[in-house]
């Protein structure tokens, strides 16, 4: 029987330092990998932003104390240049790389906002794109050739049901996260049969930022899920565990609706 053991795998997780990004790799650790956690601020700076990036450092400390190895990577996974020395400083220290999970992206951002279609421009759909778009592509074609080499390897890109259902004043959100899922067959299909990649539909996740929501926007999100309540970061992670390990050896190309349940 495929087993969940993921002992002495090696795992990059972008945006780790926090929420969803953090459940993984906290939980990563706790089936024996050894994870990088890749972050943009390693001291939990405040940039432009109602909240602070939160720091690395006590993640990869509780993956020392679970037993496996951590490193903490400050990355600016929209920045090539800080993609390729996340990857280099991965393989410097641990000599291979058999997981990627793309956590970075998001609905809005420094530079970009979210918002019903006239008052939007141009520019918020471009870095809404680059941010959820871009960052996965970059993050997963720098470890494709070393995964190829290999002869194995797994990559989960992280989209949201925005992707395939979006609702009202997510038209840039949802067309960037139907690029990350249409994105994911691509790379399924040329990669394989050696790299495995999937991506994950998530609904409402309660995250440390979701306190910024309205209430409005809490509540639709909410009303829109079968279960009548956000889904916990433990419980997404969950999904995504189950994805990069050889339980799912079969899966490729998929597309999870990890959503509570949507009509």
């Amino acid at each position: 029987m495929p087993s969940f053991d993921l002992t002495d795998r090696v795992a990059i997780v972008t945006g780790g330092s926090q929420g969803f990004g953090k459940a993984i790799a906290i939980g990563l650790a706790h089936q024996g990998a050894n994870v990088v956690v890749a972050a943009r601020e390693p001291e939990g700076v405040t940039v432009g932003r109602e909240r602070p990036h939160a720091p690395v450092k006590p993640v990869v400390d509780e993956i020392l104390a679970i037993g496996s190895r951590g490193l903490g990577i400050t990355c600016d996974v929209r920045n090539l240049s800080d993609v390729e020395n996340m990857v280099e400083e991965t393989m410097s220290t641990f000599g291979k790389i058999d997981i990627l999970v793309n956590v970075v992206g998001g609905s809005w951002g420094e530079t970009f906002r979210s918002g019903p279609l006239m008052e939007l421009e141009e520019h918020d759909f471009i870095e809404c794109y680059k941010v959820n778009v871009i960052t996965a592509f970059q993050c997963a074609k720098a470890v494709q050739p070393i995964m190829k080499s290999q002869g194995k390897g797994t990559i989960v890109n992280i989209a949201s049901g925005s992707g395939l259902n979006p609702g009202t004043g997510q038209a840039a959100y949802g067309a960037a996260k139907a690029g990350v899922i249409n994105m994911t067959k691509s790379m399924a299909y040329e990669w394989a049969p050696e790299i495995r990649v999937n991506s994950i539909a998530l609904g409402g996740i309660e995250t440390p930022h979701r306190p910024m929501w309205s209430e409005t926007i809490r509540s639709t999100s909410t009303s829109r899920s079968a279960m009548g309540r956000l889904g916990t970061p433990d419980e997404h992670a969950g999904t995504v565990l189950w994805l990069v390990s050889d339980a799912a050896g079969y899966m490729n190309g998929a597309t999870i609706e990890a959503d509570g349940g949507r009509p």
